[in-house]
């Protein structure tokens, strides 16, 4: 209650009377600034709080970036890990896949090697015709390249007769002087009781053994290889042109040539010719017996006989030629023999006197003269039955028909 000495209680006061509120200049009062201030602090803190956010959101994104490209760096270490490891494991597979094979191929060999090894120091008996025949392996494949260096050379399956006999179909009376030529080659000597039919059928056994040229040479043996190989060739090219050449020139590996009347000079006339392994000019050269002169195509597509240096250069000159100028190359027994011409060298200087002379192309007269009767005689070739010869007419006859 109040009293009169405190006429209110204590702790009451008097409100103090409202202040008039003061105007800004613009005529606003200060309540509406307050309320834009605060407007305003709203809006900014608004603003400071998206940024926060935007932010976070972005660093959130960058972590997730960085661990999503983490997350790809392991998945790709572990599939290129995974990816080494198939490899080795393939590689180690194939690898073990090669030493099996190896030691597979190793066991094979060892076997083959052992029953070689047997085979060769065993006894070998053949039934040649009838005719029984003890020898070793190591005699019947002592020359290689033939018959029974290839038939026993451990490669086929031989299968004995009842008796343990390799059975071969041929005539069996002349066979051991087959045997007897691969035990001791380099001192063999044929029979001279031989006689000549005797030889004949040892030829035709020693061919099919593939021993003639060695059991028994011929003294034309290198020629027949030259003709041979004239003719394989001649096979390959498989013209016409090309088989008939070698045909000529393997049937003319040796000749004589000469005049049938006394004419040319005595170390030209009736010499004997025999091929060589030499091409001049895309043909053979015939050599003569003496060494001395030889016979090859010439610059001017004849054939020309002359001296060895000419023959190396291919010239033109020389001591004879023949004046039949052909493109194709031909053997000497194939070329017209009335068009064999000579110089004073190869003539007798009586006959050189009279000859006919052939036409020069210049006002000079020419100085070689015509070979009167000309002849040209083939001493050796080989036979049709020969097989290289024989499959060249084959190829002609085929190219005929």
């Amino acid at each position: 209650q109040p009293s009169p000495s405190n006429p209110r209680p204590a702790g009451c006061f008097k409100r103090a009377p409202a202040m008039p509120k003061r105007r800004r200049d613009n005529g606003s009062d200060d309540s509406e600034s307050d309320e834009q201030n605060d407007a305003e602090n709203e809006d900014e803190a608004l603003r400071d709080t998206l940024r926060a956010v935007n932010a976070s959101v972005a660093a959130a994104r960058r972590r997730g970036g960085e661990e999503r490209a983490r997350l790809v760096a392991e998945a790709t270490a572990a599939a290129k890990v995974t990816a080494e490891a198939a490899a080795t494991r393939i590689e180690a597979e194939e690898m073990k896949m090669g030493v099996e094979q190896d030691r597979a191929a190793l066991e094979a060999e060892k076997a083959s090697m052992e029953k070689a090894h047997t085979f060769q120091n065993s006894t070998i008996v053949l039934s040649v015709g009838g005719h029984r025949f003890e020898t070793s392996r190591q005699t019947l494949t002592s020359v290689s390249d033939t018959y029974l260096a290839s038939m026993f050379s451990g490669r086929f399956l031989l299968t004995p007769d009842a008796e343990g006999a390799y059975f071969i179909d041929r005539d069996g009376r002349h066979f051991h002087y087959i045997l007897n030529f691969l035990r001791d080659s380099g001192s063999f000597k044929l029979s001279s009781d031989l006689t000549e039919s005797q030889r004949d059928e040892l030829r035709v056994e020693a061919t099919f053994f593939g021993l003639l040229d060695l059991m028994m040479p011929g003294p034309y043996q290198t020629q027949e290889r030259v003709g041979q190989s004239l003719l394989r060739g001649a096979c390959v090219d498989g013209t016409r042109r090309a088989l008939k050449t070698a045909v000529a020139q393997a049937r003319a590996l040796v000749f004589e040539m000469g005049s049938t009347t006394p004419f040319l000079a005595e170390e030209v006339q009736d010499l004997r010719w025999v091929i060589t392994d030499r091409v001049v000019n895309g043909s053979p050269v015939w050599a003569a017996v003496d060494g001395e002169r030889f016979m090859y195509r010439g610059g001017k597509q004849q054939m020309t006989i002359s001296d060895e240096s000419d023959c190396a250069e291919g010239s033109a000159s020389g001591v004879m030629y023949n004046a039949e100028k052909t493109v194709d190359v031909a053997a000497p027994t194939e070329l017209p023999s009335d068009k064999w011409a000579s110089s004073p060298p190869a003539t007798l200087p009586l006959q050189y006197a009279s000859a006919d002379r052939l036409e020069s192309a210049t006002t000079a007269r020419s100085p070689w003269v015509f070979v009167p009767e000309m002849r040209i005689t083939a001493v050796h070739g080989l036979d049709d039955g020969e097989p290289a010869m024989a499959a060249a007419l084959r190829q002609l006859a085929a190219l005929a028909a």
